[in-house]
């Protein structure tokens, strides 16, 4: 085999501390102590790099080094996992915020096979025998007085990107951590193309692919999670199953903690190839990782000041719809309190007497009269109270979440980086986003009416587009790719239906798929159908798909509930294949417990059999939801790898992806490379109506609407570039 022990021994270059030095203890801990002591033994980089069999490679001699580079690129698995500054590491429990990173802790493994040996199980990693080796890599943080030339340690480079571009199996936990690390650390020292092909197996992703519903977001809670899993399906595990789910629990320290993600993540593979998940794992997971780590380092750039005036615009119109809610109710009260505003609206006012064929929402718990947006929309005809609280939530909503809460999380370079998460709670597959949820920031602009104190002087109104704060660096310009009715297009190929299919079949670059679906629905040509018949027909394609009962959309529409039933009913009788979707998907799903994407991906709904009807009917609107918008966000992720593919391999392209909203694609663009750009994008999305690797061949073809500009409240549709040549 590949013995890391031969050739020059790292044992003159350890040092060694007490077993109470290390943290170990030789009492044996059970239950929920077992995962408190995989970090317990923690306290400083020191004791990380002082373990038995840990090597430090800033102690290493040039030679020693050279060889370290070998055995790694010889190794047949490396584990990886940072530590930080307070000792703590990647797989120790979630924290809030972490602390700057030490170094990383990098394990090498010669033989797949090691840790099922009683020489590995009997020894500590690193030890003779075992055929592990970890090796410590320090990150030192650049001094405050250095020079600008100031060079980060080079072997650490060497063996990151020996370790990043390596064929290997390579295993971290929290990988895209890891990887916005290296590059936001070495800067212009390591292309983000450098390590664009990186592949990194990381357990949170396979968990969650497996089970989106129930996601582990430390590690300890993972092992556990799997162990249990491991007991259920195997009760009578044998006694070397037992060693590897249990042993290393017990273990203290760091370097043992990588052997149980080393055997976690083999665990995960074979569940995953299990359940034929394992193509969608490699091809579409791991590569996004990759897309997400360097979505980060590009840092959005925002206009503070026009974010600072916002604030103060928006502040001044909060305390004038105070006035004018307490003026409309007759006394005073906290606009913002849904307990006050009750008494006001139901007590005082007694509103929801006054509804006719009305039955306003209650409160889940206490069964009270709600105070939501829902409750609002039906009561605003009957008094100006309702309308006023409406435009006060909508404004304090973009003044704290999307105008304070940029400003608050804005760096001093005047920019803005979300961290993106590919494993959120999102079942669906989207992307949640940490910090600055710019997902959320609405497109429509609002118009504020600033009243003049002077007589005769017209009230003054303010427009405030909350996206046109975000704008492109100098010579660079915003592009926005958006796939035009997607989820439409795929409910379509999913049902088969002929009707809706037909919708499609003409050239559609020109046309608007709902007005052409409305005149399809109700018999009318279109030039004789009014603005309300097309919004009929968006909401209601849109209700199917997103499992929206007829109370909700009657809210939308502003219809009673009958008449928002009628309408659905006679849609589906006009595409009746879309009923005989919907209702086989939920056979489906009754059948087989889960449904499943275009591209394989799975969705588990327990409450499917439920005898609770609640239960039951919220499972069957999350099935036929899963299928269309699941479908649609893997092929929004295909897009995101193969664009960032296709940027990577261009010796001269330059754009980066800086942002993903819903079925939206947000680049940066040089201003030279626009056109050539928009055209490659134009391509690469529309060509996903036929992904081969996944037998993904849909009925109806797909459109992207690009638009473009230097601000992203300001984008202006581009015609439809000319396609080039290219390879996907």
């Amino acid at each position: 085999g590949k013995a890391v022990s031969s050739g020059i021994s790292l044992k003159r270059k350890r040092m060694t501390l007490s077993d109470n030095d290390r943290g170990s203890s030789e009492k044996p801990e059970t239950g929920k102590e077992k995962v408190g002591t995989a970090s317990a033994g923690l306290k400083s980089p020191v004791a990380v790099t002082s373990e038995a069999g840990v090597c430090d490679a800033s102690r290493l001699s040039q030679e020693e080094r050279a060889l370290v580079l070998r055995e790694t690129a010889q190794a047949s698995v490396i584990v990886l996992t940072m530590v930080y500054q307070d000792g703590t590491a990647q797989l120790n429990a979630e924290q809030k915020s972490c602390p700057p990173v030490s170094g990383v802790l990098v394990l090498l493994k010669s033989e797949l096979d090691a840790m099922e040996s009683e020489g590995c199980s009997a020894g500590l990693p690193g030890s003779e025998g075992s055929g592990c080796k970890v090796i410590f890599l320090k990150l030192e943080q650049r001094p405050a007085w250095a020079q600008q030339g100031y060079r980060q340690d080079r072997f650490s480079k060497e063996m990151l990107l020996c370790i990043l571009g390596s064929a290997q199996d390579v295993i971290c936990f929290k990988a895209k951590d890891l990887l916005c690390t290296a590059l936001q650390y070495f800067g212009k020292e390591i292309s983000w193309k450098q390590v664009a092909l990186c592949r990194i197996l990381d357990p949170q992703i396979a968990a969650w692919l497996l089970d989106p519903a129930d996601t582990a977001s430390c590690f300890w809670d993972l092992v556990a999670k799997r162990c249990k899993t491991r007991a259920a399906v195997k009760p009578c595990a044998g006694a070397r199953e037992d060693m590897v789910a249990n042993m290393y629990i017990t273990q203290p320290n760091v370097s043992g903690s990588l052997l149980v993600l080393y055997r976690l993540m083999m665990d995960l593979r074979a569940s995953l190839q299990e359940q034929g998940l394992w193509k969608l794992f490699c091809s579409v997971e791991l590569r996004l990782t990759t897309v997400l780590a360097v979505m980060e380092i590009h840092r959005i750039h925002v206009d503070k000041d026009a974010l600072e005036k916002t604030s103060k615009i928006l502040g001044m119109k909060l305390k004038q719809l105070e006035q004018e809610a307490h003026q409309a109710a007759g006394q005073q009260f906290l606009v913002s309190s849904s307990s006050q505003l009750r008494v006001v609206l139901f007590e005082k006012l007694r509103l929801h007497e006054r509804c006719e064929n009305k039955k306003l929402p209650k409160t889940v718990l206490r069964q009270q009269q709600s105070t939501s947006e829902a409750t609002l929309m039906q009561l605003q005809d009957l008094h100006p109270l309702p309308k006023i609280i409406l435009e006060y939530r909508q404004v304090h909503k973009i003044k704290s979440a999307y105008v304070d809460g940029i400003l608050s999380c804005m760096s001093k370079k005047k920019s803005n980086n979300p961290k993106w998460g590919n494993t959120s709670s999102a079942v669906t597959s989207m992307f949640s986003l940490q910090f600055q949820n710019i997902q959320a920031i609405p497109r429509q602009s609002i118009q504020i009416i600033k009243k003049q104190y002077f007589t005769g002087k017209e009230p003054e109104v303010i427009t405030i587009h909350p996206r046109s704060m975000f704008i492109s660096e100098e010579g660079w310009t915003f592009l926005a790719a958006d796939f035009s009715q997607v989820e439409l297009r795929l409910l379509a190929h999913l049902s088969s239906d002929p009707e809706l299919l037909r919708v499609f079949q003409e050239p559609l670059a020109a046309g608007d798929v709902f007005i052409s679906l409305a005149s399809q629905w109700k018999g009318l040509p279109e030039g004789k159908l009014k603005p309300e018949d097309r919004e009929q027909a968006k909401r209601i394609v849109y209700s199917v798909v997103y499992g929206a009962g007829k109370e909700r959309l009657s809210e939308i529409l502003g219809l009673t509930a009958e008449q928002a039933g009628q309408f659905v009913d006679s849609f589906l009788q006009k595409y009746k294949q879309v009923r005989a979707f919907t209702q086989k998907t939920i056979q489906q799903c009754q059948d087989q417990g889960c449904v499943v994407s275009i591209m394989g991906r799975r969705r588990h709904l327990p409450h499917i059999l439920s005898p609770d009807w609640t239960l039951r009917n919220q499972a069957e609107r999350q099935a036929v939801n899963f299928v269309v918008q699941g479908s649609a966000a893997d092929l929004c992720k295909m897009a995101m790898i193969r664009i960032f593919s296709h940027i990577a391999s261009s010796p001269t392209l330059t754009a980066r992806l800086i942002a993903q909203i819903h079925d939206e694609l947000l680049f940066e663009v040089e201003d030279s490379q626009v056109e050539e750009f928009a055209g490659v994008v134009q391509t690469t999305m529309e060509s996903l109506q036929h992904i081969d690797c996944f037998g993904v061949h849909l009925k109806v073809p797909l459109r992207v609407m690009l638009s473009s500009g230097k601000s992203w409240g300001s984008l202006a549709e581009l015609a439809r570039p000319r396609s080039l040549p290219h390879r996907l």
